[in-house]
């Protein structure tokens, strides 16, 4: 059986790439007061911008969360395993309303990731409230902060794609 001839993938990504140049010269209408240079310069540092905001806000989730978990750690016991039951309850109301909103495949296969991620947290909370000790607690509730901490972050994710 004899094949076509198949063109070798960098020829394709090379068409690809110079098809893209030549849309984004016809579709992008140069200002005859702006060089390209300065169109492309605009680009870089918009784009800089917009990086730095999302690393800023990155690391002052991360900021918070710590300062939360240095927090949770002078907290008494009682109180830390009530608010951490609570703020369970409270994100798989969220999640159930994730269910509900249905939509493709993928966002179907994020809220059941989610909900598996809420009955490990449930049942690390179980856990965490099994222990007799005081090291051994304090110790398994650093685990647990970030356990909460990235359920938190994947919910409020999801609710972002999903328009909440």
């Amino acid at each position: 059986m004899v094949r076509g001839i198949q063109p070798y993938p960098s020829t394709i990504m090379k068409k690809n790439l110079l098809a893209f140049f030549v849309f984004s010269f016809c579709v992008l209408p140069l200002r005859s007061e702006d060089s390209l240079n300065d169109q492309l310069r605009r680009a870089a540092e918009k784009l800089r911008n917009e990086i730095s905001k999302v690393k800023e806000q990155g690391e002052v989730k991360g900021r918070e969360w710590f300062k939360k978990a240095k927090d949770h750690l002078s907290t008494s016991r009682e109180e830390y395993l009530k608010n951490a039951g609570d703020a369970l309850a409270r994100w798989k109301a969220d999640i159930d309303v994730l269910k509900d909103q249905g939509g493709r495949d993928y966002f179907k296969t994020r809220v059941s990731a989610l909900e598996q991620h809420h009955a490990f947290a449930t049942k690390e909370l179980e856990t965490l409230t099994g222990i007799t000790e005081e090291a051994q607690f304090r110790a398994r509730q650093k685990s647990f902060d970030k356990t909460l901490w990235t359920l938190e972050a994947a919910v409020e994710q999801a609710q972002e794609e999903a328009g909440l």
